[in-house]
């Protein structure tokens, strides 16, 4: 179920990189405009906001403050990362930002050893090692340089390892049909002000000026897409299956979005990686294989 939350995700780079540049374009504003980026999350959250106890009637009930606060930690810490992700996907390629957001396969066992003295399995470093190699393989292939968005996909790394281990935390006291709601409100609502405090912000106070421009060609459908698949669906199975494991196996599995991210991106964007970055996909694929194949072993045993 992560892998395929994974596969959306990895879909979702060239999706959003689309939307956020035809949303700009309407609004006259340059294509590295931060507004663009945050009014594409507050519409696909809020999207995903409104439906989700449509679907889920359950998300509605049982509600307490202790739960409201969980949602709102974890839906901050998501929605400060995914800021962070998407302005810089507008300064780097979509392969680029999916592997520097990918770090937190580096970034989450540290946390696990230092903060919460709880280091990983000895199998699982091997595989961090592994893959960290494969994600500077692939970096380094699609990048002439480290500059603002490889900045902001570093950032939103670290965020998104916090996030990993406040979901998992939060879903041990907390159904996850009610958490994942609740976030999905937070950010978005998160988004909506911060959008409305940035330059072009002032369509927010204008709703059928914005409905106008998030049905547009190149917009609507990539809207739509990323608020089913890449928000609802994604999301929703990391909120559910994501803590039947440990956080550090989990940030090995998700090694797989830059690698969807890539080759989609290649077919879908003509964004065509090089033989190096090729090189570090596969490393994280053997990555990902050795430690669920040594897994798979131990449960046997």
């Amino acid at each position: 179920m992560l892998l395929l939350g994974t596969l959306f995700w990895g879909c979702g780079f060239t999706w959003a990189k689309a939307a956020i540049a035809g949303l700009n374009s309407a609004l006259h504003l340059s294509a590295e405009a931060p507004f663009g980026a945050v009014v594409s999350l507050a519409v696909r959250f809020g999207v995903a906001a409104v439906l989700w106890p449509i679907i889920f009637p359950a998300a509605r009930r049982g509600w307490t403050w202790r739960g409201a606060m969980r949602s709102l930690r974890i839906g901050l810490l998501l929605a400060a990362s995914l800021i962070v992700q998407h302005v810089g996907l507008e300064r780097t390629s979509e392969s680029v930002s999916a592997f520097l957001t990918s770090l937190t396969v580096l970034f989450v066992p540290i946390l696990l050893t230092v903060v919460v003295r709880r280091p990983p399995r000895p199998v699982l470093w091997i595989g961090v090692v592994l893959a960290t190699v494969g994600v500077w393989l692939m970096t380094g292939a699609q990048s002439s340089g480290f500059g603002a968005g490889e900045l902001l996909g570093l950032g939103c790394a670290a965020g998104f390892s916090l996030y990993i281990l406040a979901v998992n935390s939060a879903a041990e006291l907390d159904d996850p049909v009610r958490l994942t709601f609740g976030q999905f409100v937070v950010v978005a609502l998160a988004c909506a002000i911060a959008g409305a405090l940035m330059p072009g912000g002032q369509v927010m106070h204008q709703p059928r000026t914005l409905a106008r421009i998030v049905v547009l060609p190149g917009v609507g459908w990539n809207l739509l897409l990323l608020s089913l698949l890449t928000t609802m669906a994604a999301f929703g199975l990391l909120m559910r299956y994501q803590p039947r494991l440990e956080p550090t196996r989990a940030t090995l599995i998700y090694l797989m979005e830059p690698v969807i991210a890539a080759i989609y991106a290649a077919v879908a964007a003509g964004h065509a990686i090089g033989p190096l970055a090729m090189g570090g996909a596969a490393m994280i694929l053997c990555a990902n294989l050795f430690v669920e194949t040594v897994a798979a072993r131990q449960r046997l045993r």
